[in-house]
């Protein structure tokens, strides 16, 4: 997500005109960036700031370099706009919703516009919720009856960090509080937040040591910092960096995308992924939703 900024006596944009700034933005990106890297679905907060998502395949540090092509593009809509930031701190959710109510091809949009209308604060973007098993078949365990309990579980992100805990704590859609669970993939193409390792998530480490992904020092990568005066790059890669990988001990950090580690890890997990769209064992796939949903209370009360 990307934030606009405003001059501080210049009045909020109004919401009509927060599809002109989307469209003279992605108009400008067309002439400068690669297809994918362009804006979707600008919306003004409570607080009157205008945010906008960065489409499926790119993401706000992709937008941000073309930041002045982006600005000057939002200013021919207002001239009230003078920056523009990232505001990428993202929370993953999931719950359990009524297969009948959302499986028509409409029905994951219905169920986003009615978890934003009941819960304030709430913006989801439209390409992040999604059915958590393959469509094909949670439709043959409904055909079959072997749905339990009726319902399938639908995974979504929120950009917004305390709108997310907020869920967490109590979530309404159509009139009914459904059980909200942070969604924390589990995979071996996932990296730790606290010891970079691979394979498991910063929820599952069995580590107590943090371990930087970049250095190897005893700190978060996040909390990575630059010491040069005149640099202070936090979390990132720098000019200075002295890299240590704290798998292998090599020269770069634990994310980069040559590594082997990493390379064999979304390997294996592709072929995972493709293997479950594939799957048509329905014993399988029962075990598999039973196991979210026995020993719960039911995900909406009535």
């Amino acid at each position: 997500m990307i934030v606009f900024e405003w001059m501080a006596d210049a009045p909020q944009i109004s919401p009509t005109m927060t599809s002109a700034v989307v469209a003279h933005v992605n108009i400008t990106l067309s002439k400068v960036a690669p297809p994918h890297v362009r804006t979707a679905l600008g919306k003004i907060s409570h607080r009157g700031r205008l945010s906008s998502m960065a489409r499926e395949g790119a993401s706000a540090a992709m937008l941000l370099r073309f930041k002045r092509e982006i600005i000057e593009a939002a200013r021919k809509v207002d001239r009230g706009i003078i920056n523009v930031i990232a505001n990428e701190s993202w929370v993953e959710l999931k719950i359990l919703v009524p297969y009948d109510r959302y499986r028509h091809p409409e029905g994951l949009s219905d169920l986003c516009e009615q978890i934003e209308a009941e819960n304030d604060g709430v913006m989801i973007p439209p390409f992040s919720i999604k059915w958590m098993w393959a469509k094909k078949v949670i439709k043959d365990h409904y055909q079959h009856g072997k749905l339990p309990h009726g319902v399938a579980s639908v995974v979504f992100k929120i950009p917004n960090k305390a709108a997310g805990q907020k869920l967490l704590a109590e979530m309404w859609v159509a009139g009914n509080r459904f059980r909200v669970q942070p969604f924390i993939p589990n995979r071996v193409d996932t990296l730790c937040g606290r010891c970079s390792s691979w394979g498991h998530s910063e929820f599952r480490c069995p580590k107590m040591a943090a371990v930087c992904g970049i250095c190897s020092v005893g700190h978060r990568t996040k909390s990575h910092k630059c010491e040069v005066v005149t640099c202070g790059a936090i979390g990132r890669v720098c000019p200075h960096t002295k890299m240590k990988c704290p798998n292998c001990g090599r020269a770069h950090p634990a994310e980069d995308a040559r590594y082997q580690v990493k390379v064999e890890a979304v390997a294996i997990a592709r072929g995972a992924r493709q293997s479950a769209e594939r799957m048509e064992d329905p014993n399988e796939m029962e075990m598999v939703i039973e196991a979210e949903t026995s020993g719960t209370a039911p995900p909406m009360a009535v």
